[in-house]
């Protein structure tokens, strides 16, 4: 009996699973399913066809190349390191593995052997993580070997192979940590010991620990057998990981289930605002209790400006250090792909864009907290606009700091040259906000309108719910990428021997101008809204006086 107990066991598992998967395709529309699939391959992969071959970049000088060639395996292991922090860090607060609810209460107290229970979720989160990490590191790949020597296939394997990698580094490190119960603060300096080494290999050029992970992107172009030893690595940390999966803490299990059926749910609904929350409760990154500085109200004006004022910088002022850190990372990452515009990199702009938009999903936390909180908000004897308006103020001062990190990493990546030094400082701010609008935008359109009949309906096909589905999705990515894109000016100015500080000041103006375009929708949007509203309702009655009268 005690023989045939776990197989008999582990056969009701599965057999439970099958049949909760069935039950979820049975109530699956596949016409729908089929329908995002078609709508995704549309837009995603049409969007890269086109990027790709709408740019014509020209090839880069031998010398660009041998650059390449030299300092680009530590460059590139530098993302592999942020990877391997990430994947420690997730692993010592519970993750990488998430089960639902009743996995946790039953499953995982069930007599049956925890490792072959968690094997298939953790199977799961293995191969979603891959082959994200490939399709992303194929299109970078082959958008880089456009203008790198080699073939555009060869150069799309070698990204997917490195985006495969980082993935197994993430999930791997995740799994180790977890699995061995390293305490958060061990963790901490695991990540940061491996980033500050790799730091030093870029900027030192001593040997840094994931030269050979970045070693594998350049596999279009050459192919290094010692390479082959960061594939063993990743492996061997995910295979040691998925052997000591019954090491699993269930307390972390139990959390992080509750945590993932609500990130689900938002995912579905597309609240991102939802998402982000969810995310950093995922991650234990919580608020400090009090701020770094607390301002004093004598030293705040009088009046509603200089109240909406004090409370952005007090809940500024609450940013856990993680928090920072990850914004000084992403303002470093905004820098150096405006310098990859700037040597003829014209894709890297989009990336700027993307990274543009997440640091506005961060640095507008007054925003979001005032739009978490419509019900208070609608209290206030102020316009809605008005309000959200002011909340603006505080994050844009607030990333003045990180727009010094952007031109740092700006001019580092452009040689240290003394030339591109008032460039740098000239586009960093401008660049920064505006790409911050982004996220005001996406904000924004999270805000409930009271005016709107709960009770009206809009009866449209499939196809323009989709389109406008999709629609809502890229438009704050477009409002970015219209702020970010304004460094062309200055690479169009030194190619053609101009006044490079001068385009830099035309671009920055730019930028600034849609970011006031931005500030003045945010303030009048509900005015707008109920001036469109009552035009069509006076459009509607006459049109049913006519047809009564008639």
């Amino acid at each position: 009996m005690s023989d045939t107990a776990p197989s008999v066991g582990f056969d009701a598992l599965r057999d439970l699973r099958r049949r909760r998967q069935l039950h979820r395709l049975g109530n699956l529309d596949w016409f729908e399913a089929a329908y995002r699939v078609y709508l995704f391959g549309i837009f995603g992969g049409g969007a890269v066809l086109w990027i790709s071959n709408s740019i014509k970049d020209e090839p880069v000088s031998e010398a660009v190349a041998a650059d390449v060639l030299s300092h680009g395996p530590a460059v590139l292991g530098l993302l592999v390191a942020f990877a391997f922090m990430a994947g420690v860090r997730g692993g010592a607060q519970g993750g990488p593995v998430a089960l639902e609810a009743a996995d946790v209460v039953y499953v995982m107290l069930a007599p049956i052997d925890r490792r072959r229970a968690l094997w298939k979720p953790a199977v799961q989160r293995l191969r979603s993580a891959v082959f994200t990490g490939a399709m992303a590191g194929g299109v970078i790949g082959q958008l880089a070997g456009r203008r790198l020597p080699g073939s555009t296939i060869a150069w799309f394997g070698s990204g997917a192979l490195y985006g495969a990698n980082l993935a197994a580094v993430w999930v791997g490190a995740a799994l180790l940590a977890h699995t061995l119960r390293v305490p958060r603060w061990l963790a901490t300096s695991l990540g940061l010991v491996g980033v500050a080494w790799q730091a030093a290999a870029v900027t030192w050029g001593v040997v840094g620990p994931f030269d050979l992970d970045g070693s594998l992107a350049l596999w279009g172009w050459r192919v290094r057998g010692i390479d082959v030893l960061a594939l063993a690595g990743a492996l061997a940390m995910v295979v040691v990981g998925m052997a000591l999966l019954r090491r699993l803490s269930l307390d972390a299990l139990a959390r992080r289930s509750a945590l993932v059926a609500q990130l689900r749910f938002a995912v579905t609904m597309q609240d991102l605002r939802t998402v982000i929350l969810l995310r950093r409760q995922l991650n234990q990154e919580h608020a400090r209790r009090r701020p770094y500085v607390r301002l004093g109200v004598a030293g705040a004006s009088k009046g509603f400006t200089g109240t909406v004022w004090r409370r952005g910088w007090h809940g500024l002022l609450r940013f856990p250090v993680p928090r920072l850190i990850r914004m000084a990372a992403i303002a470093a990452g905004m820098g150096v792909l405006q310098a990859m515009v700037v040597r003829g990199t014209t894709p890297a702009f989009l990336g700027t864009a993307v990274l543009g938009f997440v640091l506005g999903l961060e640095i507008m936390e007054p925003l979001s907290q005032e739009v978490d909180q419509a019900d208070r908000a609608d209290a206030l004897p102020v316009e809605r606009g008005e309000l959200m308006s002011r909340h603006l103020f505080a994050p844009a001062v607030a990333l003045l700091p990180f727009a010094l990190v952007a031109a740092v990493a700006a001019w580092l990546a452009l040689g240290a040259h003394g030339d591109a030094v008032a460039p740098a400082l000239v586009l960093a701010f401008p660049t920064l906000l505006g790409g911050a609008t982004g996220g005001v935008v996406s904000i924004i359109k999270d805000m409930p309108d009271p005016a709107s009949a709960p009770t009206q309906q809009n009866f449209m096909p499939p196809e323009m719910v989709g389109f406008t589905t999709a629609i809502r999705i890229v438009w704050p990515i477009v409002v970015s990428t219209l702020t970010t894109c304004t460094v062309l000016l200055p690479r169009a100015a030194f190619e053609r021997g101009d006044s490079v500080v001068a385009a830099a000041v035309r671009g920055a103006l730019g930028s600034l101008l849609v970011v006031l375009l931005v500030f003045q929708w945010v303030r009048l949007r509900d005015r707008l809204r109920r001036k469109i509203r009552a035009f069509m309702d006076e459009g509607r009655a006459y049109t049913s006086q006519q047809r009564s009268s008639a």
